[in-house]
């Protein structure tokens, strides 16, 4: 017989499910995080009616700005799985 990794703890599992890296943990965990807020209808208060993109209320005095922007939160979470895994 040929000799087989062990799997050993959590590093051990993630490498073994290619995720070894920061980089391809983030783009996993932004990913799915994305699905999810898509899932749970996010997008809809991003965008107006006609399908435009709310204007960012920091800068923008249109009364249907908006603080979110439907790339926000999956970016953030890839950032913190990228960077504290």
């Amino acid at each position: 017989m040929g000799d087989k990794p062990v799997i050993e703890g959590t590093r051990g599992v993630l490498v073994w499910c290619g995720l070894g890296t920061p980089t391809s943990r983030g783009f996993c965990a932004g990913a799915l995080v994305g699905v999810a807020a898509y899932a749970l209808g996010m997008p809809k208060q991003c965008f107006t009616e006609e399908g435009e993109l709310r204007p960012f209320k920091g800068v923008s005095k249109d009364p249907h700005a908006t603080y979110t922007h439907f790339l926000a939160v999956p970016v953030a979470a890839a950032v913190v799985a990228g960077l504290c895994t």
